[in-house]
């Protein structure tokens, strides 16, 4: 492959990232408002009202070939992203994985600092690591 056809793929394949860059953040940005939308129709208060295992479980079991293949970075990337929206209009209504509310002690490990039940989806060997608290034991068995 010549240099001139290399430096044109180069630009090419640039290009084509930068494209897929816009759309990802026009894509998270609807999914805020979506999200805002369901926040609104839920009409619920209290420590981890928004927080619904049973939907989220579905949710991962149907994307679960979509997030086939993704790093464990990716993951935690959407695992935030959920995390940061679902809280959006209510803070404290669902809980904080990143900062290892589930556990009972914390961990430097990315792997603890994703939702569990998207860990447990994807990698149920690094779901069973985690020392999960009382109060979330229940995914356990989930």
């Amino acid at each position: 492959m010549s240099l001139s056809s290399r430096e044109s793929n180069l630009a090419q394949y640039r290009e084509a990232i930068l494209q897929l860059n816009s759309e990802f953040f026009l894509m998270l940005s609807e999914r805020r408002s979506l999200s805002l939308k369901i926040q609104e129709l839920k009409n619920t208060s209290g420590r981890y009202s928004h927080f619904d295992p049973e939907r989220e479980k579905l949710l991962f079991q149907q994307m679960k070939d979509e997030m086939k293949g993704s790093s464990i970075k990716e993951l935690l990337a959407f695992s935030l992203m959920m995390e940061d929206q679902a809280m959006a209009m209510a803070p404290g209504s669902y809980p904080t994985w990143s900062s290892g509310v589930h556990l009972t002690e914390p961990s430097r490990e990315l792997y603890s600092m994703i939702n569990p039940v998207l860990l447990k989806t994807c990698h149920p060997e690094l779901f069973n690591r985690l020392a999960l608290s009382s109060e979330f034991s229940f995914l356990k068995e989930f």
